[in-house]
């Protein structure tokens, strides 16, 4: 294949199958239909180059530069991608199943609208790009990939509890599996709802007050028979009590109530503590 510096279009793009293409220049064109399969690209400039259904399925491309690219319906299946620039390139109907990227700066929204809708395919597609976000230095997509990764595994465990299709009624057919696939379920939806899986903070906030006035609202009830109406201020200071308790700040023991809701309080104490230092540390390390 030859250089393209000076010519006025791009050559054919049938390599023979594994055989290794050293550079080429392609940038500035518009590709269309090329079987690109089963290769071995070491050196690709394809700056400002359209592609159109265009098939690069179990090839493997190192060093390419694919800045500002357009790719519409072309098929990356089993693809690897090495030290490739996918800065400002745009992706129209691709697919993108099995596909590995290794320290490739990619557009990561682009790259999310391409990647399969199967859960478990796409789960370990969200993995990979969480590694090449880590190798980059990308830090700023890791927390949208690590929400859209749980999203895609909540899926999988659900269509495994249902029995989606063919597939999932073969690989969860007994109710041990399925027992397992609706406890990891229970446990996403819950690490959701309690802090958001780390990464959305103020989750962890809201959840610490609602259950800290749901214990209140219990231990409330414990200080009717022997506190009055007034006295525990209409349930504020059995609030506080719940409170001051939670923040180890001594709190008025004449306002305890049961004694399993102040354990409770306790534990989560440092269950909240735990959480708050992984999200702090999470979000140090990702500077």
């Amino acid at each position: 294949m030859s250089h393209l510096r000076n010519s006025p279009s791009p050559p054919p793009m049938n390599p023979p199958q594994m055989s290794p293409i050293g550079r080429t220049i392609v940038s500035h064109h518009t590709v269309r239909k090329a079987e690109w399969q089963n290769a071995e690209i070491l050196d690709l400039n394809a700056l400002k180059t359209v592609f159109e259904d265009c098939d690069f399925s179990y090839s493997v491309i190192e060093n390419g530069y694919f800045r500002d690219a357009v790719f519409r319906n072309c098929r990356f299946v089993g693809a690897k991608f090495i030290d490739c620039n996918f800065k400002s390139a745009n992706f129209y109907k691709c697919d993108f199943k099995f596909a590995l990227f290794h320290t490739c700066l990619l557009e990561v929204p682009e790259i999310l609208a391409s990647l399969p809708a199967e859960p478990n395919i796409r789960r370990e597609a969200l993995q990979n790009l969480k590694a090449n976000a880590a190798e980059t230095g990308d830090y700023s997509s890791l927390g949208l990939l690590t929400l859209q990764e749980i999203d895609a595994a909540k899926r999988h465990f659900s269509y495994a509890l249902h029995g989606y299709d063919t597939y999932y009624k073969n690989k969860y057919a007994s109710i041990f599996s399925k027992a397992r696939a609706g406890a990891s379920l229970f446990g996403l939806w819950l690490a959701g709802i309690i802090w958001g899986h780390g990464e959305r903070p103020w989750r962890l906030l809201v959840s610490c007050f609602l259950i800290l006035c749901g214990l209140s609202f219990l231990n409330f009830w414990s200080l009717m028979p022997r506190i009055g109406w007034s006295q525990a201020e209409r349930g504020l200071r059995s609030f506080e009590y719940i409170s001051r308790l939670f923040l180890d700040l001594s709190p008025d023991s004449s306002f305890a109530g049961f004694v399993a809701v102040d354990y409770i309080v306790v534990l989560m104490r440092y269950l909240y503590i735990g959480l708050f230092i992984s999200i702090l540390y999470k979000s140090i390390s990702r500077r």
